[in-house]
C-alpha cells in the first residue's frame, strides 16, 4: 500500500496529517498548494493483479459523488492520479467533529444521546436517503461508521464505495465498475456489511432502495436505546417507552418484506414531529424511569438490569481477502 506522510504532495495538494486506513486505501487531511483550503483526500491502492477492477471502482466512486449535491451527503469536487506513485485519489469535503479529529455516529453509540438528536439526525439522513435513491442511488452500506459528525452535530452522509446503481442512464454516465453495481449472488457475495444489511440482501437479493431504509432502522434503534435489533427479539418493546411516536415509525421500516417498507422516509420524518407527540404519554424507557408510589430501590435495581439484559452491541463485519472473495474495502462475504 501507498503511504503518504506529512507535507508529502499528492497532485496539487500537501498531506497535513492522516485521518483514517482501510484495506484498500487511506483517506487524508490536505491543503491545496495554490489556495491554501484544507480537505479531505481518499486514495486508493491498486494491487497487483487486480487494478483495472480496483481503478474502475475507486472511479465509478467519484464520479458518483462528484453528482450529488445535498447538505448531508459528502460532497467531492476532484478526482485524478498521482503518476509519481500510481495512485488514484479524489478530494472530498472535510467533515470533522469538535475536537479536530473525523467523527461517526460509531463514536457516540452507546451514549444516552438526547431523543431530540436522534430525531434531528433522522430527519436529516432521511432527507439524505430519500435524494441519493431519487438519483438512482442505492447506498448499500448505511451504518454508523458511515455517517460523519460535524462539529456542529449535524450528520453526513459518506463512504459510497459499495453502492449500487440501479438507473441504467446514470450507470452508463458514471462508466461505473462491476464491483458497484451486481451482486455475485452464484459465490454468495454480498456488497455491504453483515448484520447492517435488509434479510434480503443477507438473503442474497439486490439491494433497492428499500433496502437502505431497513439498514437505517437498524441504526437508529441502536442510537436510541443501545440494542442491536434482530428479527424476533424484544429490542422493539423499548420504543415504546420513548416520547416521540418511534414505535409507529420504525417496526414499518422493518417489515421483513422489502415491499412494505415506506419509500418516503422525509415523510416519517414529519411524523415525529413535536405535534405527533402522543398525550399524556410518560418516557418510561432505560433512560428515564418513572417511579409510582413506593419501592425506590427495586425499581431502580430492575430498570438498570433490564437494561443490561437487552444491551448489545453492533455487530462488527469481518473483512475478507480479497483474493479469495473478489472483495474490496467495505465489501463483505456472506456464506450461506
Amino acid at each position: 500500500m501507498t503511504e503518504f506522510s506529512s507535507n508529502d504532495v499528492i497532485g496539487a495538494y500537501r498531506v497535513v496529517r492522516l485521518l483514517g486506513r482501510g484495506a484498500m486505501g487511506a483517506v487524508y487531511e490536505v491543503v491545496h498548494t495554490q489556495l491554501g483550503t484544507h480537505c479531505a483526500l481518499k486514495s486508493f491502492t491498486l494491487e497487483k493483479g487486480h487494478v483495472d477492477i480496483l481503478k474502475g471502482k475507486f472511479l465509478a466512486e467519484g464520479r458518483v459523488l462528484a453528482r450529488l449535491h445535498h447538505p448531508h451527503v459528502i460532497r467531492v469536487f476532484d478526482l485524478n492520479f498521482d503518476e509519481a506513485t500510481k495512485t488514484p485519489y479524489f478530494v472530498m469535503d472535510l467533515v470533522l467533529g469538535k475536537s479536530g479529529a473525523p467523527r461517526t455516529l460509531s463514536d457516540v453509540a452507546g451514549e444516552d444521546l438526547e431523543e431530540e438528536t436522534v430525531r434531528r439526525w433522522f430527519t436529516e439522513l432521511a432527507s439524505a436517503i430519500d435524494y441519493i435513491h431519487a438519483q438512482g442511488i442505492v447506498h448499500r452500506d448505511i451504518k454508523p461508521g458511515n455517517v460523519l459528525l460535524t462539529g456542529d452535530g449535524h450528520v453526513v452522509l459518506s463512504d459510497f464505495g459499495v453502492s449500487r446503481l440501479f438507473s441504467d442512464t446514470l450507470r452508463h454516465e458514471v462508466k461505473a465498475a462491476t464491483t458497484m453495481v451486481t451482486e455475485a449472488k452464484d459465490a454468495h457475495l454480498i456488497m455491504g456489511t453483515h448484520g447492517s444489511m435488509a434479510p434480503e440482501v443477507e438473503r442474497g437479493d439486490a439491494a433497492t432502495p428499500a433496502s437502505d431504509v431497513y439498514s437505517l432502522a437498524l441504526m437508529i434503534v441502536y442510537l436510541l436505546t443501545g440494542v442491536w435489533y434482530e428479527p424476533g427479539s424484544r429490542a422493539l418493546e423499548l420504543l415504546e417507552t420513548l416520547e416521540l411516536p418511534w414505535s409507529q415509525v420504525i417496526p414499518q421500516m422493518l417489515a421483513d418484506d422489502p415491499k412494505e417498507r415506506p419509500s418516503e422516509l422525509c415523510a416519517l420524518a414529519k411524523r415525529l414531529s413535536a405535534g405527533d407527540r402522543p398525550v399524556a404519554k410518560p418516557a418510561r424507557g432505560w433512560k428515564t424511569v418513572v417511579l409510582i408510589g413506593g419501592g425506590l430501590a427495586a425499581a431502580v435495581a430492575i430498570s438498570v438490569a433490564a437494561w443490561f439484559a437487552f444491551r448489545t452491541p453492533a455487530p462488527s463485519a469481518v473483512e475478507v481477502d480479497f483474493d479469495e472473495a473478489f472483495s474490496a474495502e467495505g465489501i463483505y462475504e456472506v456464506l450461506k
